[in-house]
Protein backbone atom coordinates (compact mmCIF):
# COMPACT_ATOMS: atom_id res chain seq x y z
CA UNK A 1 0.00 0.00 0.00
CA UNK A 2 1.53 3.41 -0.80
CA UNK A 3 2.59 5.07 2.12
CA UNK A 4 2.71 8.82 1.60
CA UNK A 5 4.79 10.50 4.40
CA UNK A 6 3.90 13.50 6.77
CA UNK A 7 6.41 14.98 8.06
CA UNK A 8 6.04 16.82 11.95
CA UNK A 9 8.24 19.82 12.20
CA UNK A 10 7.93 20.98 15.82
CA UNK A 11 8.51 24.32 17.12
CA UNK A 12 12.62 24.29 17.82
CA UNK A 13 12.23 26.20 21.31
CA UNK A 14 10.05 22.89 22.63
CA UNK A 15 12.52 20.77 21.02
CA UNK A 16 15.06 22.60 22.87
CA UNK A 17 13.72 22.25 26.20
CA UNK A 18 13.11 18.28 25.80
CA UNK A 19 16.46 17.58 24.58
CA UNK A 20 18.43 19.69 26.96
CA UNK A 21 15.74 18.29 29.47
CA UNK A 22 16.79 15.15 28.82
CA UNK A 23 20.38 15.56 28.97
CA UNK A 24 20.02 17.10 32.89
CA UNK A 25 17.77 14.50 33.74
CA UNK A 26 18.43 13.23 37.17
CA UNK A 27 19.37 9.35 37.58
CA UNK A 28 15.88 9.74 39.81
CA UNK A 29 13.52 10.00 36.74
CA UNK A 30 15.51 7.16 34.75
CA UNK A 31 17.68 6.81 31.84
CA UNK A 32 18.44 5.17 28.73
CA UNK A 33 21.62 2.57 28.98
CA UNK A 34 22.45 2.79 25.54
CA UNK A 35 24.64 0.59 23.50
CA UNK A 36 28.45 1.53 22.58
CA UNK A 37 27.88 5.51 22.40
CA UNK A 38 24.08 5.58 22.14
CA UNK A 39 21.20 4.03 20.29
CA UNK A 40 21.80 1.44 17.58
CA UNK A 41 20.54 1.90 13.70
CA UNK A 42 19.78 -1.13 12.20
CA UNK A 43 20.93 -1.91 8.44
CA UNK A 44 16.60 -2.37 8.24
CA UNK A 45 16.51 1.04 9.37
CA UNK A 46 15.48 0.74 13.14
CA UNK A 47 16.52 2.08 16.26
CA UNK A 48 16.86 0.31 19.39
CA UNK A 49 18.39 1.10 22.51
CA UNK A 50 18.55 -0.81 25.98
CA UNK A 51 16.11 1.12 28.62
CA UNK A 52 17.52 0.63 32.34
CA UNK A 53 15.27 -1.18 34.95
CA UNK A 54 16.74 -0.61 37.49
CA UNK A 55 13.54 0.52 40.27
CA UNK A 56 10.91 1.46 37.73
CA UNK A 57 8.49 -0.27 39.66
CA UNK A 58 8.62 1.26 42.73
CA UNK A 59 9.35 4.78 40.95
CA UNK A 60 5.82 4.42 39.96
CA UNK A 61 3.84 5.31 43.00
CA UNK A 62 0.60 5.74 43.15
CA UNK A 63 0.87 9.59 43.26
CA UNK A 64 2.96 9.36 39.97
CA UNK A 65 0.77 7.42 38.10
CA UNK A 66 -2.44 9.11 39.21
CA UNK A 67 -0.23 13.07 38.84
CA UNK A 68 1.21 11.60 35.09
CA UNK A 69 0.39 13.79 32.10
CA UNK A 70 -0.95 12.86 28.87
CA UNK A 71 1.06 12.90 25.96
CA UNK A 72 -1.00 13.71 22.67
CA UNK A 73 -0.16 14.95 19.15
CA UNK A 74 -2.23 17.54 17.12
CA UNK A 75 -3.06 16.98 13.30
CA UNK A 76 0.24 18.57 12.49
CA UNK A 77 2.02 16.37 15.03
CA UNK A 78 2.90 19.40 17.10
CA UNK A 79 2.77 18.01 21.26
CA UNK A 80 -0.60 19.17 22.77
CA UNK A 81 -0.52 21.04 25.73
CA UNK A 82 -2.84 18.90 28.05
CA UNK A 83 -5.98 19.98 29.84
CA UNK A 84 -6.29 19.30 33.39
CA UNK A 85 -8.15 15.62 33.64
CA UNK A 86 -11.80 15.31 35.05
CA UNK A 87 -11.95 14.35 38.99
CA UNK A 88 -12.04 11.03 39.14
CA UNK A 89 -15.57 9.39 39.36
CA UNK A 90 -17.28 8.22 42.01
CA UNK A 91 -20.06 6.80 40.25
CA UNK A 92 -20.49 3.11 40.40
CA UNK A 93 -21.96 2.46 36.52
CA UNK A 94 -20.66 -0.43 35.38
CA UNK A 95 -16.88 0.43 34.27
CA UNK A 96 -15.94 -0.93 30.47
CA UNK A 97 -13.92 -4.24 30.50
CA UNK A 98 -10.68 -3.67 28.80
CA UNK A 99 -9.35 -6.17 26.80
CA UNK A 100 -6.47 -7.91 29.08
CA UNK A 101 -4.05 -7.23 26.30
CA UNK A 102 -4.56 -3.67 26.57
CA UNK A 103 -3.24 -1.28 28.64
CA UNK A 104 -2.00 2.18 29.74
CA UNK A 105 1.75 2.86 29.02
CA UNK A 106 3.81 5.01 32.21
CA UNK A 107 6.88 6.66 30.83
CA UNK A 108 9.12 9.34 31.91
CA UNK A 109 10.01 12.65 29.75
CA UNK A 110 12.37 15.53 29.99
CA UNK A 111 9.21 17.63 31.02
CA UNK A 112 8.16 15.08 33.60
CA UNK A 113 5.71 11.59 33.90
CA UNK A 114 3.97 10.62 31.04
CA UNK A 115 1.12 8.46 30.00
CA UNK A 116 -0.15 6.48 26.72
CA UNK A 117 -1.85 3.47 25.69
CA UNK A 118 -0.46 0.23 24.49
CA UNK A 119 -0.97 -3.53 23.73
CA UNK A 120 0.69 -6.75 23.47
CA UNK A 121 1.82 -7.82 20.76
CA UNK A 122 2.20 -11.99 19.91
CA UNK A 123 6.24 -12.34 18.58
CA UNK A 124 8.45 -15.69 20.09
CA UNK A 125 9.47 -13.58 22.68
CA UNK A 126 6.08 -12.80 24.30
CA UNK A 127 7.77 -9.58 25.53
CA UNK A 128 6.94 -7.36 23.41
CA UNK A 129 4.22 -4.19 23.47
CA UNK A 130 3.52 -1.85 20.82
CA UNK A 131 2.35 2.25 21.06
CA UNK A 132 3.33 5.73 19.26
CA UNK A 133 6.36 6.22 18.46
CA UNK A 134 6.18 9.45 20.00
CA UNK A 135 5.52 8.06 23.35
CA UNK A 136 8.90 6.14 23.49
CA UNK A 137 10.98 8.53 21.68
CA UNK A 138 11.15 12.53 21.79
CA UNK A 139 12.11 12.52 17.37
CA UNK A 140 14.63 13.89 15.47
CA UNK A 141 17.55 16.15 16.48
CA UNK A 142 16.58 19.96 17.47
CA UNK A 143 18.27 23.02 17.63
CA UNK A 144 18.98 23.82 21.92
CA UNK A 145 21.85 25.74 23.42
CA UNK A 146 22.30 28.93 24.34
CA UNK A 147 20.26 31.52 21.65
CA UNK A 148 19.82 27.54 19.72
CA UNK A 149 23.40 26.89 19.50
CA UNK A 150 23.16 23.85 19.52
CA UNK A 151 21.72 20.58 18.28
CA UNK A 152 20.50 18.27 20.37
CA UNK A 153 19.72 14.84 19.68
CA UNK A 154 16.78 13.34 20.11
CA UNK A 155 16.81 10.44 22.62
CA UNK A 156 14.30 7.29 24.08
CA UNK A 157 12.14 8.40 27.20
CA UNK A 158 12.64 6.42 30.52
CA UNK A 159 10.85 4.72 33.25
CA UNK A 160 8.60 2.74 30.77
CA UNK A 161 5.78 0.60 32.31
CA UNK A 162 3.29 -1.20 31.03
CA UNK A 163 -0.31 -2.04 33.30
CA UNK A 164 -2.70 -4.29 31.28
CA UNK A 165 -6.68 -3.47 31.93
CA UNK A 166 -5.42 -0.34 34.04
CA UNK A 167 -8.48 1.12 36.07
CA UNK A 168 -8.34 3.25 39.12
CA UNK A 169 -4.94 2.79 40.28
CA UNK A 170 -5.54 -1.48 40.09
CA UNK A 171 -2.97 -3.37 38.16
CA UNK A 172 -4.88 -6.97 37.85
CA UNK A 173 -2.38 -8.75 35.83
CA UNK A 174 0.29 -7.00 37.09
CA UNK A 175 2.68 -3.92 36.51
CA UNK A 176 5.67 -4.96 33.27
CA UNK A 177 8.73 -2.97 33.29
CA UNK A 178 10.45 -1.78 29.82
CA UNK A 179 13.97 -3.00 29.18
CA UNK A 180 14.52 -2.53 25.64
CA UNK A 181 12.47 -0.36 22.82
CA UNK A 182 12.36 -0.03 19.30
CA UNK A 183 11.52 2.71 16.54
CA UNK A 184 12.12 3.09 13.00
CA UNK A 185 14.80 5.47 11.97
CA UNK A 186 12.43 7.78 9.88
CA UNK A 187 11.02 8.68 12.89
CA UNK A 188 14.12 9.05 15.01
CA UNK A 189 15.80 11.40 11.97
CA UNK A 190 12.57 13.02 10.88
CA UNK A 191 9.27 12.54 12.79
CA UNK A 192 7.88 11.16 9.88
CA UNK A 193 4.18 10.74 11.20
CA UNK A 194 4.17 7.44 8.73
CA UNK A 195 6.51 6.03 11.23
CA UNK A 196 5.06 6.58 14.53
CA UNK A 197 5.06 3.28 15.90
CA UNK A 198 7.33 1.73 18.61
CA UNK A 199 7.73 -1.31 20.11
CA UNK A 200 9.07 -2.09 23.54
CA UNK A 201 10.05 -5.28 25.13
CA UNK A 202 9.06 -5.83 28.70
CA UNK A 203 10.81 -8.07 31.70
CA UNK A 204 8.88 -10.76 32.54
CA UNK A 205 7.26 -11.34 36.00
CA UNK A 206 7.22 -14.50 38.56
CA UNK A 207 9.21 -15.97 35.48
CA UNK A 208 6.02 -15.54 33.02
CA UNK A 209 6.63 -13.63 30.21
CA UNK A 210 3.41 -11.01 29.50
CA UNK A 211 1.71 -12.89 26.69
CA UNK A 212 1.63 -15.96 28.64
CA UNK A 213 -0.14 -13.86 31.23
CA UNK A 214 -2.21 -11.63 29.00
CA UNK A 215 -1.84 -12.56 25.53
CA UNK A 216 -0.81 -11.41 22.48
CA UNK A 217 -2.40 -9.59 19.56
CA UNK A 218 -1.51 -9.64 15.80
CA UNK A 219 -0.62 -7.12 13.67
CA UNK A 220 -1.91 -6.90 10.39
CA UNK A 221 -0.32 -4.94 6.72
CA UNK A 222 -1.19 -3.32 3.86
CA UNK A 223 -4.64 -2.96 4.31
CA UNK A 224 -7.06 -0.17 2.94
CA UNK A 225 -7.28 2.78 4.79
CA UNK A 226 -11.47 2.53 4.62
CA UNK A 227 -12.64 -0.22 6.60
CA UNK A 228 -15.45 -0.92 8.88
CA UNK A 229 -16.21 -2.50 12.47
CA UNK A 230 -12.72 -1.03 13.69
CA UNK A 231 -12.39 -0.91 17.41
CA UNK A 232 -9.93 1.85 18.96
CA UNK A 233 -9.04 1.49 22.56
CA UNK A 234 -7.19 3.94 25.40
CA UNK A 235 -6.71 5.56 28.39
CA UNK A 236 -7.66 9.36 27.70
CA UNK A 237 -6.66 11.76 30.47
CA UNK A 238 -7.81 14.74 29.69
CA UNK A 239 -11.47 16.54 30.97
CA UNK A 240 -14.34 14.75 30.54
CA UNK A 241 -11.88 12.07 31.18
CA UNK A 242 -9.86 10.89 34.13
CA UNK A 243 -7.32 8.70 32.36
CA UNK A 244 -8.34 6.02 35.62
CA UNK A 245 -10.62 3.78 33.06
CA UNK A 246 -10.53 2.49 29.27
CA UNK A 247 -12.63 3.81 26.59
CA UNK A 248 -13.66 1.96 23.51
CA UNK A 249 -14.61 3.79 19.87
CA UNK A 250 -15.69 1.75 17.43
CA UNK A 251 -16.95 2.22 13.82
CA UNK A 252 -15.87 3.06 10.18
CA UNK A 253 -12.83 4.27 8.70
CA UNK A 254 -11.76 7.00 6.08
CA UNK A 255 -9.35 8.86 4.72
CA UNK A 256 -8.01 11.96 6.70
CA UNK A 257 -4.81 12.73 4.44
CA UNK A 258 -1.77 11.52 2.41
CA UNK A 259 -1.57 7.94 4.12
CA UNK A 260 -3.74 8.79 6.95
CA UNK A 261 -7.14 7.33 8.64
CA UNK A 262 -9.19 8.44 10.52
CA UNK A 263 -11.70 7.27 12.85
CA UNK A 264 -14.86 9.83 14.27
CA UNK A 265 -13.74 9.44 18.38
CA UNK A 266 -13.77 12.08 21.06
CA UNK A 267 -10.60 10.40 22.85
CA UNK A 268 -8.21 12.68 23.98
CA UNK A 269 -4.18 12.69 25.27
CA UNK A 270 -3.29 9.84 26.86
CA UNK A 271 -5.14 7.59 24.31
CA UNK A 272 -2.29 8.12 21.97
CA UNK A 273 -0.43 4.15 21.29
CA UNK A 274 -3.91 2.86 21.67
CA UNK A 275 -4.74 -0.43 19.51
CA UNK A 276 -7.08 0.36 16.40
CA UNK A 277 -8.24 -3.32 16.57
CA UNK A 278 -9.29 -4.32 12.31
CA UNK A 279 -10.97 -7.69 13.42
CA UNK A 280 -11.11 -9.61 17.26
CA UNK A 281 -10.25 -13.63 17.76
CA UNK A 282 -12.26 -13.06 20.98
CA UNK A 283 -12.98 -10.40 23.58
CA UNK A 284 -8.87 -10.41 24.53
CA UNK A 285 -6.81 -10.42 21.48
CA UNK A 286 -7.33 -9.42 17.35
CA UNK A 287 -5.39 -8.29 15.08
CA UNK A 288 -3.70 -4.53 14.89
CA UNK A 289 -3.69 -2.49 11.98
CA UNK A 290 -2.78 1.06 13.03
CA UNK A 291 -2.27 3.01 16.61
CA UNK A 292 -3.46 6.04 17.73
CA UNK A 293 -0.44 8.56 16.15
CA UNK A 294 -2.73 11.98 16.37
CA UNK A 295 -6.33 13.80 17.13
CA UNK A 296 -8.36 16.61 15.43
CA UNK A 297 -8.55 19.64 17.74
CA UNK A 298 -11.34 21.58 16.14
CA UNK A 299 -14.22 20.15 14.54
CA UNK A 300 -15.59 16.78 14.23
CA UNK A 301 -13.31 14.47 17.03
CA UNK A 302 -11.18 12.06 15.27
CA UNK A 303 -8.24 10.22 15.97
CA UNK A 304 -5.79 10.03 13.43
CA UNK A 305 -3.32 7.00 12.34
CA UNK A 306 -1.24 5.93 9.46
CA UNK A 307 -1.82 1.93 8.97
CA UNK A 308 1.04 -0.52 9.32
CA UNK A 309 2.54 -0.53 6.06
CA UNK A 310 5.51 -3.43 4.83
CA UNK A 311 7.47 -1.24 7.39
CA UNK A 312 6.36 -2.51 10.16
CA UNK A 313 8.09 -5.95 9.51
CA UNK A 314 11.00 -3.89 10.41
CA UNK A 315 10.25 -2.91 13.76
CA UNK A 316 9.83 -6.87 14.55
CA UNK A 317 12.62 -8.10 12.57
CA UNK A 318 14.82 -5.47 14.67
CA UNK A 319 13.42 -7.22 17.63
CA UNK A 320 14.40 -10.78 16.74
CA UNK A 321 10.57 -12.05 16.37
CA UNK A 322 9.87 -14.29 14.29
CA UNK A 323 9.39 -13.05 10.48
CA UNK A 324 5.30 -12.31 9.72
CA UNK A 325 4.45 -14.88 7.20
CA UNK A 326 2.86 -13.24 4.04
CA UNK A 327 -0.51 -14.72 2.62
CA UNK A 328 -0.14 -16.20 -0.60
CA UNK A 329 -2.91 -14.36 -3.22
CA UNK A 330 -6.12 -16.15 -2.95
CA UNK A 331 -7.26 -17.74 -6.60
CA UNK A 332 -10.57 -18.40 -7.59
CA UNK A 333 -12.37 -20.81 -6.01
CA UNK A 334 -13.25 -23.94 -8.53
CA UNK A 335 -16.23 -23.44 -10.48
CA UNK A 336 -19.90 -25.51 -9.26
CA UNK A 337 -20.10 -28.03 -12.30
CA UNK A 338 -23.57 -27.18 -14.05
CA UNK A 339 -24.43 -30.84 -14.93
CA UNK A 340 -28.03 -31.90 -14.77
CA UNK A 341 -26.69 -35.17 -13.07
CA UNK A 342 -24.89 -33.20 -10.35
CA UNK A 343 -26.22 -31.70 -7.08
CA UNK A 344 -26.45 -27.99 -6.95
CA UNK A 345 -23.88 -26.98 -4.18
CA UNK A 346 -23.19 -23.51 -3.15
CA UNK A 347 -20.22 -22.09 -0.94
CA UNK A 348 -21.66 -18.64 0.76
CA UNK A 349 -18.51 -16.70 1.30
CA UNK A 350 -15.99 -18.78 -0.90
CA UNK A 351 -13.37 -16.53 0.40
CA UNK A 352 -13.22 -16.12 4.28
CA UNK A 353 -10.70 -15.71 7.27
CA UNK A 354 -9.33 -18.59 9.00
CA UNK A 355 -12.12 -19.92 11.90
CA UNK A 356 -14.86 -17.74 9.97
CA UNK A 357 -18.83 -19.27 9.10
CA UNK A 358 -18.88 -20.75 5.86
CA UNK A 359 -22.96 -22.01 4.89
CA UNK A 360 -22.92 -24.84 2.01
CA UNK A 361 -26.44 -25.07 0.38
CA UNK A 362 -27.23 -27.97 -1.97
CA UNK A 363 -30.32 -28.93 -3.10
CA UNK A 364 -31.75 -32.35 -4.33
CA UNK A 365 -34.80 -34.53 -3.46
CA UNK A 366 -37.27 -33.97 -0.21
CA UNK A 367 -36.59 -35.58 2.80
CA UNK A 368 -32.63 -37.28 1.64
CA UNK A 369 -30.34 -38.15 3.53
CA UNK A 370 -27.38 -36.50 2.42
CA UNK A 371 -23.24 -36.42 3.31
CA UNK A 372 -20.96 -33.32 3.32
CA UNK A 373 -17.49 -33.91 2.59
CA UNK A 374 -14.01 -32.00 2.56
CA UNK A 375 -10.82 -32.70 1.03
CA UNK A 376 -7.60 -30.21 1.49
CA UNK A 377 -5.86 -30.55 -2.18
CA UNK A 378 -6.97 -31.05 -5.37
CA UNK A 379 -5.71 -34.77 -5.95
CA UNK A 380 -6.62 -35.76 -2.01
CA UNK A 381 -9.22 -38.15 -0.86
CA UNK A 382 -12.54 -36.82 0.44
CA UNK A 383 -13.12 -37.18 4.24
CA UNK A 384 -16.97 -37.15 5.12
CA UNK A 385 -17.57 -34.27 8.09
CA UNK A 386 -21.39 -34.45 8.68
CA UNK A 387 -24.76 -35.88 7.63
CA UNK A 388 -28.56 -34.10 7.27
CA UNK A 389 -31.20 -34.73 5.59
CA UNK A 390 -33.11 -31.97 3.19
CA UNK A 391 -36.22 -30.56 4.56
CA UNK A 392 -39.86 -30.32 2.41
CA UNK A 393 -38.34 -28.26 -0.54
CA UNK A 394 -35.28 -30.91 -1.09
CA UNK A 395 -32.84 -28.11 0.48
CA UNK A 396 -29.96 -28.70 3.02
CA UNK A 397 -27.46 -26.17 4.17
CA UNK A 398 -24.27 -27.33 6.34
CA UNK A 399 -22.21 -24.62 8.63
CA UNK A 400 -18.66 -25.41 8.77
CA UNK A 401 -15.84 -22.81 10.12
CA UNK A 402 -12.78 -24.18 8.25
CA UNK A 403 -9.45 -23.82 10.58
CA UNK A 404 -6.83 -24.98 7.68
CA UNK A 405 -5.14 -22.05 5.49
CA UNK A 406 -5.23 -22.87 1.96
CA UNK A 407 -8.15 -24.04 -0.36
CA UNK A 408 -10.11 -26.53 0.73
CA UNK A 409 -12.95 -28.32 -1.57
CA UNK A 410 -16.61 -29.32 -0.40
CA UNK A 411 -19.10 -31.51 -1.79
CA UNK A 412 -22.55 -33.06 -0.64
CA UNK A 413 -23.88 -36.85 -1.64
CA UNK A 414 -26.49 -38.84 -1.36
CA UNK A 415 -26.92 -42.82 -1.69
CA UNK A 416 -27.41 -42.08 -5.96
CA UNK A 417 -26.08 -38.56 -6.80
CA UNK A 418 -23.42 -36.08 -5.42
CA UNK A 419 -22.56 -32.24 -6.15
CA UNK A 420 -19.28 -31.31 -7.97
CA UNK A 421 -16.72 -29.80 -6.36
CA UNK A 422 -16.63 -26.15 -4.27
CA UNK A 423 -13.97 -24.64 -3.26
CA UNK A 424 -13.39 -22.21 -0.58
CA UNK A 425 -10.17 -20.45 -0.48
CA UNK A 426 -9.22 -19.63 3.66
CA UNK A 427 -6.62 -16.87 4.92
CA UNK A 428 -4.55 -16.50 7.86
CA UNK A 429 -5.23 -12.58 8.09
CA UNK A 430 -8.83 -10.63 8.29
CA UNK A 431 -10.46 -9.46 5.04
CA UNK A 432 -10.13 -5.97 4.14
CA UNK A 433 -13.71 -4.57 3.18
CA UNK A 434 -12.23 -4.32 -0.17
CA UNK A 435 -12.09 -8.03 -0.84
CA UNK A 436 -10.00 -7.68 -5.08
CA UNK A 437 -7.83 -9.88 -5.66
CA UNK A 438 -4.75 -7.13 -5.81
CA UNK A 439 -6.25 -5.67 -1.96
CA UNK A 440 -6.58 -9.32 -0.72
CA UNK A 441 -3.32 -10.43 -1.95
CA UNK A 442 -1.19 -7.79 -0.49
CA UNK A 443 -1.87 -8.06 2.53
CA UNK A 444 -0.48 -9.92 5.65
CA UNK A 445 -0.45 -10.42 9.41
CA UNK A 446 1.34 -12.32 12.27
CA UNK A 447 -1.46 -14.60 14.72
CA UNK A 448 -2.41 -13.88 17.77
CA UNK A 449 -2.74 -16.17 21.12
CA UNK A 450 -4.49 -16.15 23.63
Amino acid sequence: MPRTSVVRWSAAAIGCVLALGFLLATPAEGRVRSEGQGPVALANTAVAASLDPTGVESYWTADRMKAARPLGLDELGDVIRPRPATPRSTSRAAALAAPRSVGKLFFTTPEGNAVCSAASVNTAAKNLIITAAHCAHSGMPKRCGFLGGQTCPGAYYTNFLFVPRYADGSAPDGKWVGTRAYTHSQWVSEEDLAFDQALIAVAPRAGRNLVNVVGGNAVAWNYPIREDRVGVWGWPAESPYDGEKVQKCAGSTTLYAGSDARIACPMNGGASGGPWFISMTNANVGYIWAVTSRRTTSGTPYLIADPFGNEIKTLFSSARTNTPARVAAPTPAPRVSTRAALIPLVATPNLVQRGQLVRLRARTSARTRTYLSVKYSAAGAWHRIGSKRTDSNGVVVYSVRPTRVGVQWFRVRTATRKSGAVGVRVVACPLPLDRSLAVVSATGCTQPVG
